[in-house]
């Protein structure tokens, strides 16, 4: 079959889906696609004045399977309108069956828009990872796949098979490809995750560099998902490490430079301390904005090769996109993440009051709809005495969410051991409480939370799938009082 015909098939099995689909966790104000499966964001790019997402898409399952790249707009990255599918498998390069279309990148050169992606396929002798170009001439709607595909069809010698997921940025008069790979054992076998760089002068022909960064054990065996971009006149280079423990985004902040090459990092940390959130990627609007989206969902517990027990079998459903984010720097070189300003459209039934907690007391949060919310708890930290605050949600007598502020030990966990009958687990950062007040800023949509605080420096996003039909929200201080101030809104649903 054509390209074409691929994309129509595919797109008629994810319409017929839709069309019948009744879930019980499908998010209100998360996007999502259509139906099916649903990993990384890509090609993210402000484009003929809309944001535009493109993101990998299996759309004949809710299992991870054969990549496709499904395709949305929006005029305020609140709002998205569904667009057809955008890439599929259909050369001998890219139509591997447990392959596909992998992860990529867009540009735009004139009227021209042009995605990167890495074609995954198998001629027999083990997975082969090579880097593709097709382009669209309609606005991003439609693309052809460029005759001179494979631009790049094999690593560089040393290399492991994991070689992929192309970000292309032009930057003084040349074009540069940033790819992930693995140097020595691979990804699976205790390599060295490297950060890869080529030139080229048409986007077609491409010369190798080098290594311009490196992990030697503290950063996993392969980095995924690699971005490289400019933020208040630093260079940032995001990834997602393989094998990396808990963290599952990271960030390094300083120069590029493109002639070594070499990155020369500055400062480092980590975009997100919760269990679901990997593969960012950013895009700069016309005002000058930067905003990151991320894939809200894990490989690690989530049992990915089969069907994934609340949405999968039951939904036909699985994954979905966090939150967009916008960046900047502060003056220590660290980066800000807060929600997109954008967002506060879908606010509605706002509620705010003043309370003091008293110790070990349980103090109830009014709120409109206790599950789809935005909440900000503001701490008074020169009044405070309690040693810890725990705010449970979508808490009855037998379920509880918690989120945990130890304000002794300055930790922020997360805690959903007792959310539902699928999550296991809690994760714990460091909570800098810097300045009179803690401000906690907290969005809850039907099967995710997602966490703010430290000033857009601490981030957590994790999911829950809780079914009990009553749900609410409680405030409790152990050890003291606490002096707090909380604001919340039900959160109107995009679709």
């Amino acid at each position: 079959m054509t390209h074409q015909d691929r994309i129509m098939q595919a797109q008629a099995s994810v319409n017929k889906m839709a069309a019948s689909m009744k879930c019980r966790f499908r998010q209100n104000y998360h996007f999502m696609a259509p139906a099916y499966w649903i990993n990384d964001p890509n090609g993210c790019i402000y484009y003929n004045g809309k944001y535009h997402l493109y993101y990998q898409h299996h759309p004949y399952s809710a299992q991870w399977g054969c990549a496709h790249w499904g395709h949305a707009v929006s005029k305020d990255l609140v709002h998205w309108e569904h667009l057809p599918i955008a890439l599929a498998p259909s050369e001998p390069y890219d139509d591997h069956p447990e392959g596909g279309v992998f992860s990529g990148s867009t540009l735009q050169k004139e009227d021209i828009l042009y995605a990167f992606y890495t074609g995954t396929t198998n001629y027999g002798q083990g997975f082969v990872q090579t880097q593709c170009m097709a382009e669209s001439h309609d606005g991003g709607l439609t693309f052809s796949k460029s005759p001179h595909n494979p631009l790049i069809s094999v690593p560089p010698v040393g290399f492991s098979s994991d070689f992929r997921d192309p970000c292309v940025l032009e930057h003084s008069g040349h074009y540069y490809m940033v790819l992930g790979s693995s140097l020595g054992g691979g990804a699976w076998h205790g390599g060295d995750a490297c950060a890869l760089l080529y030139r080229s002068d048409d986007l077609t022909n491409w010369t190798y560099q080098g290594i311009f960064a490196r992990s030697k054990g503290e950063y996993g065996t392969m980095w995924e998902c690699l971005d490289l971009f400019q933020l208040d006149g630093k260079w940032v280079m995001t990834f997602s490490p393989m094998f990396g423990g808990q963290r599952k985004a990271v960030y390094w902040v300083g120069e590029m430079d493109f002639e070594t090459p070499r990155f020369i990092k500055e400062t480092e940390g980590e975009l997100d301390w919760g269990m679901e959130w990997y593969a960012p990627q950013t895009l700069h609007d016309a005002l000058g904005n930067t905003f990151q989206f991320a894939w809200q969902n894990a490989w690690d517990w989530m049992p990915w090769w089969k069907d994934f027990g609340p949405t999968g079998p039951q939904e036909n459903w699985c994954g979905c996109m966090a939150l967009p984010r916008k960046l900047s720097l502060n003056s220590r070189n660290q980066i800000i993440s807060e929600p997109a300003p954008a967002l506060q459209q879908l606010r509605s039934h706002p509620l705010t009051f003043s309370a003091t907690c008293l110790s070990n007391n349980k103090q109830e949060i009014p709120v409109f709809d206790p599950i789809s919310f935005e909440l900000k708890l503001t701490v008074d930290l020169t009044r405070t005495s309690a040693k810890t605050l725990r705010l449970a949600l979508r808490a009855d007598e037998q379920r509880q969410t918690l989120v945990v502020l130890d304000l002794a030990n300055q930790l922020l966990t997360f805690d959903r051991t007792n959310s539902d009958e699928y999550c296991q687990g809690q994760k714990s950062c460091r909570l800098l409480l810097q300045g009179p007040a803690l401000v906690l800023h907290l969005f809850s949509d039907v099967c995710s939370i997602e966490i703010f605080t430290d000033n857009g420096l601490t981030c957590m996003s994790d999911l829950i799938y809780p079914t009990q039909p009553q749900q609410s929200i409680y405030l409790c201080a152990d050890q003291g009082d606490a002096f707090v101030q909380v604001e919340t809104w039900k959160m109107e649903g995009i679709w």
